[in-house]
């Protein structure tokens, strides 16, 4: 499954949001596997702006929340995974802060705020982070309450697997 949302903002700035089930490797495959045979499947979150420079308004963050809100509902028996990414800088005030964790606060604000507000989501948004040798790195991981269980396996995965070279 790939789903590919073009968002706009007021500035002419363009974003991709897409939804996959490709392996990217961000999970590991036996876990992947489980889930599969538990009828769950895990979407990837991938988001690039890809035209402009603008800061990301108010007006994309909606969006990119409404989109993540229509998959979930439309599919039930999803869960969502979102690794933020530290390839391009972001403007914070704040210099002890990666880019990664400003992403993944940031991604954590806009999230509970829209279900605060949309009230008929029963979903969470549980963060998870590693710590690399460099820097940390944040995961996010999105379902319905009735699948803590199955997320705490992503996290567990996540931790456990992650950084390891792979196998030949």
């Amino acid at each position: 499954m790939t789903e590919v949302y073009s968002l706009y903002s007021e500035h002419g700035d363009e974003y991709k949001l897409q939804f996959t089930t490709d392996r990217s490797g961000i999970i590991a495959d036996d876990i992947l596997d489980q889930l599969n045979a538990q009828g769950i499947e895990v979407v990837e979150i991938g988001l690039a702006r890809v035209k402009g420079e603008s800061i990301t308004s108010h007006k994309v963050l909606h969006q990119i929340e409404e989109c993540i809100a229509d998959l979930l509902q439309r599919m039930p028996n999803v869960i969502l995974s979102y690794f933020c990414d530290f390839i391009h800088l972001v403007p914070s005030q704040r210099k002890d802060m990666s880019v990664q964790e400003y992403r993944s606060r940031m991604f954590s604000a806009m999230f509970k705020r829209y279900v605060s507000q949309e009230q008929q989501l029963d979903v969470c948004d549980d963060e998870i982070k590693i710590n690399g040798v460099a820097e940390p790195f944040f995961f996010h991981v999105i379902y319905h309450r009735q699948h803590q269980h199955y997320a705490e396996m992503i996290a567990e995965g996540h931790v456990k697997d992650f950084g390891k070279p792979e196998e030949e």
